[in-house]
Parts: C-alpha cells; sequence; structure tokens
C-alpha cells in the first residue's frame, strides 16, 4: 500500500526501507546549556557551521528539521535518476507526519512512497498517552492503516518506526503491543526504533512476539551505529530482519555536547563489511538497508550524500568488498519487497 493506492508488490524494484522525506525532530532536542550554545542553536545549517555539525547534528535545530517541498522533490529526484523506485517515509505523528504532502510529492516526483503508522518514542507522545490503551492504540493503527491517517484517504502501508527508548517505557510497551495485534491481524511489515548504543532489540523481538507478531515481519533498526556482531546474530537467530540505516552518517558525537547522540557512529564501510559478513553467515534474507536520512546535513542540499546515497555509493562500495550483483539486488529489492508485501486488503 502506497499514499496513492495499492500497488504489486514486483513493481516496487529499487527500495529505501527507512526514511524521512518530512521531520520534525526539534521538540526532542535536549535545550543548549551554555551562552555559545544557545546562540548556535537558533542558527540555520551553513557552510560556516557544517563542521560542527559533523560532531554534534543536533547543535544547530534547523538541522533537525526537513520542511521544504522544493528541496524534498529535488532530492528524491536524484533517488530516481540513480535508478530508485521506491521510498518508505517513517514519520510518524508529533514529528511532522503529512501524509496528503507524502501523496502530491509521491505524484509529482513519480516515485512509490509508502508511509507509516504507530507511536515514535516516549518523549514524542502526546499528553494524553497514559490514558490510551492498547487496544484503543490497536484502534487506530487499524484505521489509519484501513482507512486513511489524519482525516485523509492516505493510508499507511508499514508499521512504525515504532520507538524505544535506552529503557523501554511502559507507553512504549504499549505501543510496541498494540502494534503487534495489528501486525498479526494485517501482515504488515513493523519497524521498530531502538537506541542507537543499546542491545533492546532482543527485549523488543520477545514482546512483540509474545503478543502475536510475526518474527519474519518485525525489523529491529539502528543496527549499525556501534555494530556488536554477536548482538547481530542473536537477533538473526530469531528470525527477524536487522537493518543497516545510517548509510552516509559517519559522526563523532561528542559526549561533551550532551546532546541527543552522544558516541561514534561506525563508517560506511565497516558496515558494508559486516553486511558482507552476515551474508556469508547464511543470513542475506534478513538484512534491509537504508540511510535514514533525518539531517539538513544529510541532503545534497546541505552537503550530506543525499537519497541516493545507497545507490550511487553504497552499491560500488558492496562491489568493491565482493558482494555479488545478485546479493545487491536481494539486500535492495528483494528482501525490503518481502517485508513490505503484505495481506492487507
Amino acid at each position: 500500500m502506497t499514499v496513492t493506492g495499492k500497488v504489486e508488490t514486483s513493481s516496487l524494484g529499487w527500495i529505501l526501507p527507512h526514511e524521512h522525506a518530512f521531520i520534525d525532530l526539534r521538540d526532542l532536542v535536549p535545550a543548549a546549556h551554555t551562552i555559545s550554545a544557545k546562540a548556535m542553536a537558533q542558527q540555520k545549517v551553513t557552510l560556516a557551521n557544517s563542521g560542527h555539525l559533523r560532531r554534534n547534528p543536533y547543535a544547530v535545530l534547523d538541522n533537525a528539521v526537513l520542511d521544504d517541498e522544493e528541496v524534498i522533490k529535488d532530492e528524491l529526484l536524484a533517488f530516481k535518476r540513480a535508478g530508485g523506485n521506491t521510498f518508505v517515509d517513517l514519520t510518524l505523528r508529533s514529528i511532522g507526519r503529512d501524509p496528503a504532502l507524502l501523496a502530491s510529492v509521491s505524484r509529482e516526483v513519480g516515485i512509490n512512497i509508502i508511509a507509516g503508522c504507530g507511536y515514535y518514542i516516549n518523549a514524542s507522545h502526546p499528553p494524553d498517552m497514559d490514558s490510551k490503551t492498547i487496544d484503543q492504540i490497536a484502534d487506530e493503527l487499524r484505521r489509519e492503516i484501513r482507512f486513511g491517517i489524519d482525516g485523509t484517504n492516505v493510508r499507511a502501508g508499514v508499521i512504525g518506526e515504532i520507538g524505544t527508548s535506552e529503557v523501554i517505557y511502559p507507553n512504549e510497551k504499549k505501543a510496541l503491543i498494540a502494534a503487534a495485534i495489528v501486525q498479526q491481524e494485517t501482515g504488515l511489515g513493523l519497524h521498530v526504533h531502538t537506541s542507537l548504543w543499546g542491545t533492546t532489540g532482543l527485549e523488543v523481538v520477545r514482546i512483540l512476539t509474545e503478543n502475536g507478531a510475526a518474527a519474519n515481519k518485525i525489523c529491529i533498526n539502528h543496527i549499525d551505529v556501534d555494530i556488536r556482531m554477536d548482538y547481530l546474530k542473536a537477533l538473526l537467530n530469531q528470525g527477524v530482519y536487522i537493518e543497516f540505516d545510517n548509510f552516509g552518517k559517519e559522526f563523532y558525537a561528542d559526549k561533551r555536547h550532551r546532546s541527543v547522540l552522544q558516541g561514534l557512529f561506525a563508517r560506511d564501510i565497516e558496515r558494508v563489511r559486516a553486511i558482507k559478513e552476515q551474508i556469508g553467515c547464511g543470513f542475506l534474507s534478513q538484512i534491509l538497508v537504508s540511510n535514514d536520512v533525518c539531517l539538513k546535513t544529510c541532503l545534497h542540499r546541505y552537503g550530506g550524500w543525499g537519497y541516493d546515497h545507497m545507490l550511487t555509493n553504497i552499491v560500488p562500495m558492496m562491489e568493491d568488498e565482493g558482494i555479488s550483483a545478485e546479493d545487491i539486488r536481494a539486500l535492495m529489492c528483494d528482501n525490503p519487497a518481502a517485508f513490505l508485501d503484505n495481506a492487507c486488503d
């Protein structure tokens, strides 16, 4: 199910399974704690502060919002020109979701866009989240999948990215359980955001499968910031997908900044080599790859690699590392298509 209607799974082509066209994370950024940091937070993203943003991507609040329709259309056209066909937008309520805009952009650019549904991390939850029951959350998901999102007729085609934090909050657990129930009913793929330097994916899988979700429709996101091969294998042995979705982000997030990101990000070459190792262990069909663009500095317009990074730069890197064309096609076409395929009419 795309934002403009149902399409055949076989027509999805080259897929980015985890991205954001429009998003606003500014409310999730901790307040600056020094006078100079407060001043920088109010700047716009420019060449002058781009170096600082490679060490503290949220130092400038403007970096945490993607809302310029013309810029995004240009960036999506670059993905299309590189051979891309399908773009999965996992922006949820409270962080900038706009289903009508996604449908308009999809028609104008000429690519498939698939929208997500559900609740992101605890810090983004609405004020009444404590009072919501699992059944109420599940009903919300059903409506967005069956009828449309936010009063539109734009239907969600994937669940998530359901948000979890370093410690899974009670309301995050409710959102997971509701997502598991609806996943079982619809057959939709289910994306879960996990803490970038944590290992809570195993707990997430337990919660989801105990509540009816099919392991082969669960994707644990962001396992490629701090690559721990034993953790990856433990997840893969549960039968779920794991997602290398930070391609293009090679930050060193300085802990002194007390910001959203605090630590070292793996490099793209390390991600590719980890994927090759997992392929060698027989896990090819359980791996998804994407960029998770959610910052201005990830876009070409602001000095980044853009949505086409996977096709333009990472596919050649995979080839250089000895990953076959057949396996690359599985990673970027077959695997995400199988994850997105569903029984929901």
